[in-house]
């Protein structure tokens, strides 16, 4: 089934919304990017769409946090601080759109999946 025409329950739009934005909790409570992700995954897993849209959430915040680590070792090189610092302003504007632009979706009742980190329910 194609993600882009799924459709969420309406009784399902509000908390597919939420477990986008879940994803930012991480930008006001410490691991909150994680752990709220991981939690609604756990309490929802009888619905797949909110459970696939947790798994993004977590996915997203992981792969941030891994590609940030990763680039921080060229901090090293002097030549590739701006390249670095470019990098992380694009991520961090990926990181944070991400997740609202999918929870105007879910709200609008349209499964959204990342690109190159989302999944499908399966």
């Amino acid at each position: 089934m194609d993600p882009a025409a799924m459709a969420i329950a309406p009784e399902e739009r509000t908390l597919a919304a939420l477990t986008h934005l879940s994803g930012l909790a991480g930008y006001i409570i410490p691991l909150g990017g994680v752990l709220v992700p991981i939690i609604i995954w756990a309490v929802k897993s009888d619905s797949k769409v909110i459970s696939s849209i947790a798994k993004q959430a977590l996915i997203l915040n992981v792969a941030v946090f891994v590609l940030i680590a990763c680039t921080a070792l060229l901090w090293l090189t002097i030549l590739l601080i701006p390249a670095v610092i470019c990098f992380w302003v694009l991520l961090g504007l990926a990181a944070i759109a991400l997740p609202i632009v999918g929870a105007i979706k879910a709200f609008d009742g349209t499964y959204y999946r990342y690109p190159v980190v989302g999944v499908t329910p399966a």
